[in-house]
Parts: C-alpha cells; sequence; structure tokens
C-alpha cells in the first residue's frame, strides 16, 4: 500500500470480493482505511434475503448503508466498472 500512495499519475483501482456473511465484517472491510475502493460480494442479493429473513434491523441498516454509500456492490457489476 506504501507503493500506491507515493505513485505519481493515475492510481489503480484497488477492490476486494468476499463472500462473508456478517455486514459487520464486510463494513471493516468496506469502510476501514479508504484504500479499498471497493469491495463486491459475490452472493448480495442472497445475503439481503437472509438479513431480512432473520429480520436484523441493525444488519439491514449496515447493509443498506454500504450498499447507498457504492461500498458494497455485486460482484455482476465488476465486469462493468473495469470497463469504464
Amino acid at each position: 500500500m506504501n507503493l500506491i500512495r507515493n505513485r505519481k499519475g493515475h492510481l489503480p483501482h484497488i477492490v476486494a470480493v468476499t463472500a462473508e456473511p456478517t455486514t459487520t465484517r464486510i463494513a471493516s472491510l468496506a469502510l476501514g482505511t479508504g484504500d479499498i475502493d471497493c469491495v463486491y460480494h459475490f452472493a448480495l442479493d442472497e445475503l439481503r434475503t437472509a438479513i431480512s429473513n432473520i429480520r436484523d434491523e441493525s444488519q439491514m441498516d449496515m447493509l443498506n448503508m454500504l450498499i447507498d454509500g457504492r461500498r458494497l456492490r455485486d460482484i455482476s457489476d465488476l465486469p462493468f466498472d473495469l470497463a469504464v
């Protein structure tokens, strides 16, 4: 990461791909130090469904905050984001 911080010119996009089922761990990765541009989840729709089924409002609020803030996206968005 130090090489990237000291680099001149355009910075590369740094992303993470995860299958993590807990939103708190995803949030620590997505909101961390700001070094990661975006976190992609391979089963985001299923994660939304699972959290709504257990009716945990704090988990759902955290998930919605990450999605609305464009810090967490579905893996199907990755090719389109890389093409831009």
